[in-house]
């Protein structure tokens, strides 16, 4: 009989361990799931900490660039303003001084200098209100209905791209376009455009024959005004840095870097955009669009 009831607390003992076990067992797996959980926590924040850094790190590197370009911009915009200006000032010393005499050739020549310097200077000072401009979000009010292809002729005649000189020029409209109206700021439209336009023009390549094709058309509900050239290109991943403030992508070109972000201002707040067709790989393409009427 006490064998019998040894053989049942052995059973029992047995039993308990063995509940002990499978339950320790189901514990160290919720602890290992845990703990697994955590790691890929923690390995998954320490992925995006990595991410987050090098974001700041090209934030940075932008952030430097952008200030290292305003400085050269107003370093330019200072040197272009002094020059004129001094030109100016001799000018007016010398037609005012009592003992000067200036024949009618003498006096033409200055009086065509003087009006070129001042329209320099008005070009100029332009251009400090339309970056001021650059970053308002203030809607454009658009109070013009107009034919699209008003808009196109007023900027081609506006660049003077009416007569090219040096490059080959083309205007081409779609027929679905010629009757479209939009309900737009035409002043400020057609600067947009232009802007565009004097871009291509700007960066063109310096080894073959620049051309510049205009090619307006209706595409859904919005009439896109497409500048494409064959220069030098952008690449797709500085589709978006372009349009910067200040951006120059070669400074063997001309430029501020200051058209591009004014261009695409104007346009989101007349209620369109302008965007860099990364599928064009023979030149750049800029597209600009506005909603038709």
């Amino acid at each position: 009989m006490l064998h019998f009831y040894y053989l049942l607390f052995l059973l029992a003992l047995v039993l308990i361990l063995a509940v002990f076990l499978f339950l320790s067992r189901r514990r160290l797996k919720r602890t290992n799931a845990m703990l697994e959980t955590s790691y890929n926590v923690l390995e998954m924040s320490n992925n995006e900490l990595l991410e987050a850094n090098q974001e700041l790190i090209k934030a940075n590197a932008r952030a430097e660039e952008s200030s290292k370009m305003k400085t050269n911009f107003i370093q330019q915009i200072s040197h272009e303003i002094r020059t004129p200006l001094n030109i100016l000032s001799g000018f007016t010393q010398l037609i005012t001084s009592p003992d000067i005499e200036l024949d009618k050739e003498e006096l033409d020549k200055i009086n065509k200098d003087i009006v070129e310097n001042t329209e320099r200077i008005t070009r100029l000072v332009n251009k400090m209100l339309e970056l001021s401009d650059a970053s308002s979000c203030a809607v454009i009010e658009r109070n013009n209905v107009v034919p699209a292809l008003q808009v196109a002729a007023e900027a081609i005649d506006t660049i003077g791209f009416s007569n090219p000189q040096g490059f080959d020029f083309d205007f081409q409209l779609s027929p679905d376009a010629e009757a479209v109206n939009l309900q737009t700021n035409l002043r400020s439209a057609v600067r947009a455009l232009t802007l565009i336009l004097d871009n291509a023009r700007k960066f063109a390549s310096k080894e073959r024959p620049l051309k510049i094709v205009l090619r307006l058309s209706v595409v859904d509900d919005k009439v896109e005004y497409a500048v494409e050239d064959n220069g030098i290109g952008v690449p797709s991943e500085e589709s978006e840095h372009i349009f910067e403030e200040f951006v120059q992508l070669d400074e063997f070109y001309e430029g501020t870097g200051i058209g591009l972000t004014v261009a695409r201002s104007i346009a989101r707040r007349l209620g369109g955009d302008i965007v860099l067709d990364t599928t064009y790989h023979s030149g750049s393409r800029f597209v600009f669009s506005l909603p038709k009427l």
